[in-house]
């Protein structure tokens, strides 16, 4: 028997579609809020990326010059800068091929949202009814349901 301040079975029914709203809009926010940490954190590091390849592209400029000069002394200048223009775009595609990998382990997806999400309907798939609540007397829709999920449970 249910104490005087406890809510009803019903009250509690009633209820429980505005919690499950309010629950998927919490769910929402905090993917949300996921998201954006993790795409700041990408933008700061594709910033910190772009002016280390602003200083990279000079570098490069110069170790180009020096590694033709030195193949310069032992091949025709032609075939040093050949050799050297290979060379650089064997790295190219190492690079570009890391570059792919890195971007698709980083995809910014709501693990933590995720996890709660599928907690919460684990919770809901193991919900039980009360069943020493009384259902109420009639033989409407509603209480065959009621009497049906009894005999089943």
């Amino acid at each position: 028997m249910r104490r005087r301040d406890q809510p009803g079975t019903f009250e509690l029914l009633a209820r429980l579609p505005a919690q499950v709203v309010s629950l998927a809009k919490a769910e929402y926010e905090n993917a949300k809020r996921e998201i954006t940490a993790k795409a700041k954190r990408a933008g700061v590091g594709a910033l910190a990326i772009v002016v280390a390849l602003f200083f990279v592209f000079f570098a490069l400029s110069a170790f180009v010059a020096a590694a033709i000069a030195g193949l310069n002394v032992v091949w025709p200048l032609w075939l040093s800068a050949l050799v050297v223009g290979a060379g650089l775009l064997l790295l190219a595609a190492a690079a570009i091929v890391g570059g792919i990998a890195v971007i698709k382990r980083g995809i910014p997806v709501p693990e933590a949202t995720i996890d709660r999400v599928e907690d919460d309907l684990h919770a809901f798939g193991d919900m039980r009814f009360n069943s020493s609540a009384h259902a109420p007397s009639g033989d409407g829709p509603v209480a065959r349901r009621m009497g049906e999920s009894e005999e089943r449970a």
